[in-house]
Order: C-alpha cells, then structure tokens, then sequence
C-alpha cells in the first residue's frame, strides 16, 4: 500500500469517534420488598370444634412453612442486570484486528500486482535434527514400498491362470467320457406329454398366519433312465397331524429299514393319479404298521379335498386303514373325497414333473418303466435339508 494511504487509513482509525465510549454508571439496585406469606386453609367444617381447627391450621402452615432439604427452586432473575448496556471493549478490540488484518491483505495484494506473481518458497534452514527427521522419513517410505513388493511377490507365487491345466481337462475328459458311455447304455424313453392345468387355486390350502408347515423334498427319477425332477411338498401338519407324522417318519426311515427312499410309484393312470409308498412290498398289496402301534392307523379326517393338481394323500383301505400308500393327483377328483385323507401338496419343482409322470402310466394302471423316489428328505424349522434314511427291506420278485 502507498504510504500516503496508510497514513490516512491510520488517521482514521484513530479518530475519536470510533473509540470504545465510557462505561454508563451503575444504578443502585432498589430494596426489595417482601409480601407477606398467605396460607391455603380451607374453610372451617360445622361439625368441628375451633380448637380441633386451630391445631390443624397450625399443622398446614408448619407443612407450608417447611424449608426443602434440597433446594430445587429457580435461580432468582434480575432483570436489571442483563438489561444494562453491554460494553463494546470486546467489539471494537475485534474491529481493530480485522483491520489490521485487511491491511496486511492489501499490502499483499499491492506487492502481488507489482511484481506479476508471489510465490512463498521459503524452507527453514537444514540441521542436524531436520536432516535426522528427513532421513526417517525416507525411511518410513522405503520400507512402506518393500512391504507392498514383499506382498505383490506372495501374490505371484500363489496366482494361477484362470484357464484349466492340461492334466485338469484330461480328467475331466476322463468324467465326461464316462458319463456319456453310461447315458448311452441306458434305455431312450420318449416323455409324450400332456399339459396339466395349474391355475386353479384352492383358499381352503393357504397357510394361516402364525403357522408353521414342514416341508419335504422328493427327487424323483426312472429306474435305469433320466431324471424326472425334484419336487418340494408342504405338509398340512395343523389339520391332519398324525398322517404327517406318519409321511414324515417313512421319509426319514424308522429304526426297522422302511422308508419312501427306493420305493416305486406302483400305479399310474394316465392324466387321473399315480399312486406309491408301500415300504414292506413295493407292489401296493404291503401292510405296514409304525413300531409304535399294534394295530395300523384309521383316517385322521376328511376335511380337505382333491380340488388342485400336485395334491397328496393318504390311500385309505377298504378296512379302513392307513399302510403308508399316498396319492398324487394330476387334476381335481371329487371321487377321492371322503375315501382318503389329503396331507399336502406340490409347491415347488420343474414345471412338467407331473406330465412326465403322467406319460409313463398305462391305461390299467401299470407302468412302462418303473418310476421311483430315488432320494427324499425334509427340511428344517430353520430351512436346513436333510436326507432321509434309505430302505433297507428285501422286496419279493416282481414279474416283469
């Protein structure tokens, strides 16, 4: 800034104007008055003497006259001490820094345009101690990078390419080469399907809030062929308990060999039912009876009906017993109400998994190739699958 200039800025400042005013006199505080205490007492009952009365205004003024242990009350205000005018020392000690600093800006900015650029290279003098700080500094870099190559060196040892090793594609050739000899050897079987109509929905099969269904998984596949598909079933356990007590004991297998895992479905009638579960025969005409009971299980109840494709349930003999056989209908049979008990339904799965089972039946019943659950399990109150236990009972010859 030019000198001329400062000068008139410091004239200004120091005019007598822009100093700080004298602090206004204190006023004395005025006496303050107390008012006399009033007492809530309620008015004097006739029945009551004045002496009884008395007493007990005395009492109310002694509970009202009570001082608190701890002193929970307000701070008393003064209204006029916060009202006196404030003292601008702190203010105008504020406005004579910020001056001083927007002075130093113009100089700067003064010497800037003079000299076309202002470039602060200034760098403290080197000594012991910053050349000391310097060396562990360049340190600290040098051992930072030799970490970073130790570790890029312990990631090129392990990497491998993402292309597969000649001697990785020979054994798979090996599997493959395998498989195709085993599909080749196995019967061609041709699936003419029909289609199954699966819109219809069925209220009275919804799941009730705060209900729990087990589920259970069936994999179904053709003896000797290819797979048929893997269906997941859903148990009405809060209608009919005991025949999914009894479902899901033989897909888990009991302690004597029988389970649904191996068994045959022994009946299929094209575009109607199929029919399987007989884990003492697998040829339909098996009684079986859980080690538990020395008679076989009635029908629980015949509330639901065979109204939905992909329903299961329970075979019910002409005694009026219950041996493990189930059904699995591929359109609605009002026929079956009221003779076998319904326990479930198909509620995942391929979408032609009962077309291909419908394709196999015959029109009497029996079945170009034997259709079997090879694999079956449940699942989990948590959603974990498990396996069932396969079965282990001998099965008579079957004429073929």
């Amino acid at each position: 800034m030019h000198p001329l200039r400062e000068r008139t800025c410091d004239e200004l400042l120091e005019h007598p104007l822009l100093k700080t005013p004298p602090p206004e006199p204190e006023k004395p505080r005025p006496p303050r008055i107390r008012k006399p205490r009033e007492f809530k007492l309620p008015p004097r009952f006739p029945l009551l003497s004045k002496e009884f009365y008395a007493c007990w205004c005395n009492h109310q003024k002694e509970l009202q006259m009570a001082t608190h242990i701890v002193d929970d009350s307000p701070p008393e205000l003064f209204p006029e001490l916060y009202l006196k005018p404030r003292r601008l020392d702190y203010y105008a000690y504020q406005i004579e820094d910020t001056m001083n600093v927007n002075k130093d800006l113009l100089k700067k900015i003064n010497l800037i345009q003079r000299t076309g650029g202002f470039v602060d290279c200034h760098r403290p003098e080197p000594n012991n101690k910053y050349n000391k700080l310097l060396c562990q500094q360049r340190q600290r870099l040098l051992d930072e990078i030799q970490r970073q190559n130790l570790y890029f060196y312990s990631r090129l040892l392990v990497a491998r390419s993402e292309q597969y090793l000649t001697c990785e594609l020979d054994e798979l050739w090996k599997d493959t080469k395998h498989k195709l000899i085993l599909g080749a050897s196995l019967p061609f079987i041709l699936f003419k399907t029909d289609n199954i109509d699966r819109d219809i929905k069925d209220p009275a099969f919804d799941k009730p809030p705060n209900v729990t269904r087990t589920k259970v998984s069936l994999d179904i596949w053709v003896r000797g062929g290819s797979k048929i598909g893997k269906v997941t079933v859903e148990l009405f356990n809060d209608i009919v308990p005991l025949t999914c007590q009894l479902f899901l004991s033989l897909i888990k297998g009991d302690a004597t060999g029988h389970g649904y895992m191996g068994t045959r479905f022994f009946r299929v009638v094209p575009n109607l039912y199929c029919c399987g579960g007989d884990v003492t025969k697998d040829n339909g005409y098996g009684t079986y009876v859980p080690g538990d009971r020395e008679d076989p299980m009635g029908p629980e109840n015949f509330i639901l009906k065979h109204t939905v494709p992909g329903v299961l349930s329970m075979s019910v003999s002409k005694d009026n017993e219950v041996y493990g056989f189930f059904n699995i209908i591929f359109k609605p049979l009002p026929q079956f109400d009221g003779k076998h008990v319904v326990f479930g339904r198909i509620i995942g799965g391929p979408p032609l998994t009962l077309e291909r089972i419908s394709a196999l039946g015959l029109a009497l019943g029996g079945t170009t190739n034997d259709c079997i659950m090879k694999s079956c399990g449940y699942f989990s109150r948590f959603g974990q699958y498990r396996e069932g236990n396969p079965n282990t009972i001998k099965f008579p010859p079957r004429r073929k």
